[in-house]
């Protein structure tokens, strides 16, 4: 693996990227523009995260709930109509 060459001394790196070399003449109208349209788009990717998770969490409760029914029906039938108070 080859190693890293410290820069030169004399040579300084830029700090524009030059990706876009009139960013700092941009209108205070295209900034709020662009900031509004970034949020709507942070809002919505959060929408969508969301109802993923809760698609998630209904998938492990219907889980949960067929296992707790199996686990019950392994029971003999006193101790399934006994009441938890009881049991415990």
């Amino acid at each position: 693996m080859a190693l890293r060459r410290p820069p030169a001394a004399g040579r300084r790196r830029s700090t524009d990227s030059g990706v876009e070399p009139d960013r700092g003449a941009l209108s205070r109208e295209k900034k709020e523009q662009r900031v509004a349209l970034f949020l709507r788009d942070f809002d919505q990717q959060a929408k969508e995260n969301i109802q993923e998770m809760k698609k998630e969490l209904d998938s492990l409760l219907q889980t949960a709930e067929k296992a707790f029914t199996v686990e019950l029906l392994k029971m003999p039938v006193a101790i399934r109509k006994m009441k938890r108070k009881d049991l415990l």
